[in-house]
């Protein structure tokens, strides 16, 4: 008999009350029969695409050299932390798009006066690094918010989307930019890469995701431990009956990941409860190849990952299974 490994138990359980709280699994099963589907509610891609298509940066804005960025938030159960992060999301796309740098701490200015829906802090300052000759030259930004909206989203009620207005406090500053990008939110662009890679793996497509995440291309950075990992890193495990056979394997969040297994298939599950379907992670292999994800701290939404992690539930061997015969 092989040895009870306690540390697995002991993490599957903290992770499984993390995930789903006291939620009764069979009800969870009838709320959830799609988990990307409720009749009731649309996403943040759905409410961030609309409000892009129909907010258009006014004339005023123009003349003034602002250009109009969005940000969107969903991961905290609280508005006031949505809306730093759909804020701060919506600020670091404008300095991207101008191919300049922050020289303050954004996010600690945003949660020292935190913008919220229901009250006035709409504008800010701060400043930014943009290159002067061989040097770099520090300048002053200015930020205003047009928009900041809590909506209920499939992701989660409380989710947040921006608008956001940016420029140089001094117009000799805005000429030293000249070559600027027009890109409203690289955050939309990651939200639909996510959600098909999330909806590819609901219907058990693992190899429907390879080049969307460019798995075969070689590696941007490779992650140190599972605690480095961010959504889309990529992994192989190893079958414990012949080393030479591997399966993909790719990281969601929370301490969960979708494999491909000897036997069953497509999975989700908790690390360490690969063990019972015969393989195991090989922890050298970590791979990021998408690092954008990573770079806008994205996170798979909490209820999506639940409702795979329920639907794959049926899935799970109750024990480990038998040694090979020797």
């Amino acid at each position: 008999m092989r040895p009870v490994n306690y540390m697995i138990i002991i993490l599957s359980f903290l992770l499984s009350v993390q995930l789903f709280g006291t939620d009764n699994t069979r009800d969870f099963k009838r709320r959830y029969k799609k988990c990307w589907s409720d009749k009731n509610t649309i996403t943040l891609l759905d409410t961030m695409k609309r409000a892009i298509s129909e907010k258009k940066l006014e004339d005023y804005f123009v003349r003034h050299d602002f250009i109009q960025t969005f940000g969107g938030a969903y991961e905290e159960d609280d508005i006031e932390q949505n809306s730093i992060r759909a804020v701060y999301r919506a600020v670091i796309q404008s300095i991207r798009n101008r191919k300049i740098e922050l020289r303050d701490n954004l996010l600690t200015l945003l949660k020292a006066n935190p913008p919220r829906p229901d009250n006035l802090m709409r504008e800010y300052s701060i400043y930014v690094n943009i290159p002067y000759g061989e040097n770099k030259k520090a300048a002053r930004y200015e930020i205003r918010i047009l928009d900041l909206a809590a909506v209920p989203t499939i992701e989660s009620t409380l989710s947040v989307w921006t608008r956001v207005v940016t420029r140089f406090a001094y117009k000799e500053d805005f000429t030293k930019i000249s070559d600027v990008a027009n890109i409203q939110s690289e955050f939309i662009s990651v939200m639909e890469q996510s959600q098909y890679i999330l909806e590819q793996i609901e219907k058990g497509k693992l190899s429907k995701i390879k080049g969307i995440l460019r798995i075969d291309r070689p590696a941007d950075s490779y992650p140190k431990s599972i605690a480095d990992l961010v959504f889309g890193d990529s992994m192989y495990l190893f079958d414990e009956t012949d080393i030479q056979r591997t399966y993909l394997g790719i990281y969601l969040g929370k301490g969960i990941l979708a494999c491909n297994t000897p036997e069953n298939g497509t999975i989700v599950c908790k690390f360490g409860d690969e063990r019972l379907y015969g393989i195991r992670v090989d922890c050298n292999s970590f791979r990021r190849t998408i690092p954008i994800f990573d770079d806008l701290d994205y996170q798979a939404p909490e209820v999506i990952l639940q409702c795979l992690f329920i639907k794959y539930s049926t899935k799970k061997p109750t024990m480990l299974p038998p040694l090979p015969a020797e």
